[in-house]
């Protein structure tokens, strides 16, 4: 077995993310509500809770309602993996039940490796002399592009992560994305949108390097997607590969990105509205905490459970999150 093989058979489990550097301070930590909506984004983008998830969206109470779906679905699907697990259901895994208990601390780091690739966050890739903190996502149909907040690190019981990054993506309309006679993507990065859907899996970005677009000018920026070549997972070679601290070389740094303070002046100047990407829901409040009387399991298996009803064993498993 490999020496960073993951321990946990999930597809959004992966050992080729290494994070890196001192853990951001208090600043940086996610409220109650972000991370709520990280677990939640978290499962509803798990390929192994796409069963469960199908099943829940038709259940008559849901009745295909997108929205009371979201509500609802962390609960539904904790409360569904309590009950299931003596019934052998071909659906149903340890590593699942440990997903649907709830990340027990959320951790932020400033840099990450993935595959052989560094990122670096946005705050201190301003201060260095080489540009890591660009990141492009695909959608449906559309493609993303942003810079990297900060890398997030959800640990769930019996040490099970899962990594995301946190980004400030750029608008994606006509206005603010441009493409030229030669290809060329140009974007305008004195924008933002999708505010309340910053999360994406660290596994599933390109980086981007952005260069001044002398045409435009201001903030616009020419987005190139690195192509990393010759990249090897280090246990498959068998050698040691610097770790995420080291500097590997990178485009000069020659950008001058706006700030947020910057961007967020911008889009209330011409007044626009946070979005959310086409690809994901939309994210709604969710009060874990909030107690409710319990039903038994015998009405749990033929009905949805409330979204707010806690067992007496989630008492022990309260979340202790660290900045």
């Amino acid at each position: 077995m490999e020496e960073h093989a993951p321990r946990f058979n999930l597809s959004i489990v992966s050992s080729d993310v290494e994070v890196g550097g001192a853990r951001l301070s208090a600043e940086y930590a996610l409220s109650d509500e972000e991370i709520a909506i990280a677990h939640w984004w978290v499962l509803i983008n798990c390929e192994e809770v796409k069963y469960w998830k199908e099943l829940h969206l038709y259940f008559p109470e849901v009745d295909g309602d997108l929205e009371y779906h979201n509500m609802t679905f962390a609960n539904y699907f904790r409360t569904w993996m309590d009950i299931i697990k003596s019934d052998d259901n071909p659906n149903w895994s340890h590593e699942l039940l440990l997903l649907a208990m709830q990340p027990q601390q959320a951790r932020v780091y400033p840099t990450c490796t993935v595959n052989g690739v560094k990122f670096v966050s946005e705050e201190r890739d301003s201060r260095r002399r080489t540009q890591n903190s660009g990141v492009m996502a695909v959608g449906h149909g559309l493609d993303y592009y942003g810079v990297l907040h900060s890398v997030v690190e959800l640990v769930y019981a019996e040490g099970m992560k899962v990594h995301l990054f946190k980004c400030r993506w750029f608008d994606t309309g006509a206005q603010s994305m441009k493409m030229d006679q030669y290809g060329n993507l140009s974007v305008n990065t004195a924008t933002s949108a999708y505010e309340d859907d910053p999360f994406v899996f660290a596994t599933s970005v390109k980086q981007v390097f952005y260069l001044d677009d002398f045409v435009r000018g201001d903030a616009w920026k020419i987005a190139n997607i690195v192509h990393p070549r010759n990249i090897y997972r280090a246990a498959t070679l068998g050698v040691t590969i610097p770790g995420p601290e080291a500097d590997a070389y990178q485009e000069p740094n020659v950008v001058g990105i706006h700030d947020v303070a910057t961007v967020r002046e911008n889009n209330v100047k011409h007044g626009r509205v946070l979005r959310i990407r086409d690809e994901d829901s939309t994210f709604i409040d969710v009060d874990p905490n909030e107690e409710t009387d319990d039903d038994s399991d015998d009405e749990l298996r033929h009905r949805l459970p409330d979204i707010n009803s806690d067992t007496e064993e989630d008492s022990s498993d309260d979340l202790d999150y660290e900045p």
